[in-house]
């Protein structure tokens, strides 16, 4: 796949184009998902579009943030890079914050919007890695464990089409998402290894596992105590 697209006077990064158009399936699917679980209100729809757009313009124009001398000598840096796996996150977190202050403001269940996030993200999560796999063959079971990954825990969301925003439901996503990037990171021929045989991207995925199979544990073992 060419690095570059040339669109008139413009060079764009196909890799722009791969992350804006899978965003943009996973802002439909929060969409779908919202529209079947039956909230039609139009505030969260606006809200959902607002947190895309504001999420794509922090990552775009996060080099300014993390890359500033290279903005200040060449400001058409603007047009050709962004803010990188760095900007990502700090995008990620932008959306967070946007749809927690939303949710105050709309008195909307935070849980609601945690759980469109966890749809959205998924599905774009696996058109991603989709495009990735065709232009890179050398990560090919890698992409396709993501996708696998992605869709069989989008599915899991959607089965429970009328349960959104179910704080339990979150966190069994979030645990099975994370132990599968542990068992994904093992296909990866750039993997560095860190502590017995772990990356330590893995260690923070195993941490967050351990974490949500703990808090799903609590009501349970509270249950068993109550019962006894």
């Amino acid at each position: 796949m060419n690095e570059t697209l040339q669109v008139g006077p413009f060079l764009l990064k196909t890799h722009w184009l791969v992350v804006i158009f899978s965003a943009s399936v996973g802002y439909f699917i929060m969409r779908y998902r919202l529209k079947a679980a039956g909230y039609p209100d139009k505030r969260m729809i606006e809200t959902i579009e607002n947190s895309l757009i504001t999420a794509l313009m922090v990552w775009k124009f996060s080099l300014i943030l993390f890359d500033p001398v290279s903005v200040v000598t060449n400001p058409l840096a603007l047009l050709y890079f962004s803010g990188g796996e760095h900007g990502i996150w700090l995008a990620a977190v932008v959306a967070i914050v946007y749809f927690y202050l939303r949710a105050q403001k709309d008195q909307v269940s935070v849980w609601v919007y945690g759980d469109l996030l966890a749809a959205g993200f998924l599905a774009a999560t696996a058109v991603y890695y989709l495009i990735d796999m065709v232009g890179n063959k050398q990560m090919v079971w890698v992409d396709g464990s993501e996708i696998i990954i992605a869709l069989l825990i989008l599915l899991l969301i959607f089965r429970r089409s009328k349960e959104i925003g179910k704080p339990n439901h979150l966190n069994q996503v979030l645990l099975w998402f994370s132990l599968g990037q542990v068992g994904i990171a093992f296909l990866n021929p750039l993997k560095q290894n860190y502590w017995w045989g772990f990356s330590q991207e893995q260690i923070l995925y195993l941490s967050l596992a351990a974490l949500c199979l703990a808090i799903d544990l609590f009501p349970e073992k509270k249950r068993l105590n109550k019962n006894a």
